[in-house]
């Protein structure tokens, strides 16, 4: 079987775009809210000649958990390993955050988004990273501001929508 870095470049050169999102696992609320507004734009990605792509480090035992959950029918990279994470952050393409957490024998890939086109265009990324929460956190529970600008799952996939279908 082809590595998760070559599944993602199959899939890659067979469309002309991939919208990948990144999960956390079936458990995740976050996670689960994500990928049901994924399943209600996927049949709009495949219209355009795109690819949508979960990827997640959980096991796949659960991953039919989360089809059932939320509708998504779509393919999936199931990586434990977190070889396609490293490989994007090598590239340059995403840095998706590694956090620990048990039962991930790797580490758990947080929530992230790429969407790139087959010549390797990235037309839209973005990655949680959870330093940069705690540090919000921290800020406010002292009365201060924010110090990073932060955003609603709604405005990302409205922002996404209007990115990729105009």
């Amino acid at each position: 079987m082809a590595s998760p870095p070559e599944r993602f470049n199959n899939f890659l050169k067979s469309s002309d775009f991939v919208f990948v999102v990144y999960y956390r696992g079936h458990w995740c609320p976050f996670c689960t809210l994500s990928l049901k507004q994924l399943h209600e734009i996927e049949s709009n990605i495949v219209a355009a000649h795109g690819t949508p792509l979960i990827v997640t480090a959980e096991v796949e035992t659960h991953l039919g958990a989360i089809r059932s959950q939320t509708g998504y029918t779509g393919d999936a990279i199931v990586d434990p390993e977190n070889l396609l994470a490293s490989d994007l952050k090598r590239r340059g393409l995403l840095d998706v955050a590694i956090s620990d957490k048990a039962g991930y024998e790797h580490g758990m890939a947080q929530p992230a988004v790429l969407v790139m086109q087959k010549d390797g265009t990235v037309v839209y990324q973005w990655a949680i990273v959870p330093s940069l929460i705690w540090e919000n956190a921290q800020a406010q529970m002292g009365g201060k501001a924010a110090v990073h600008t932060t955003y609603s799952t709604l405005r990302l996939w409205q922002g996404l929508k209007l990115k990729i279908f105009g």
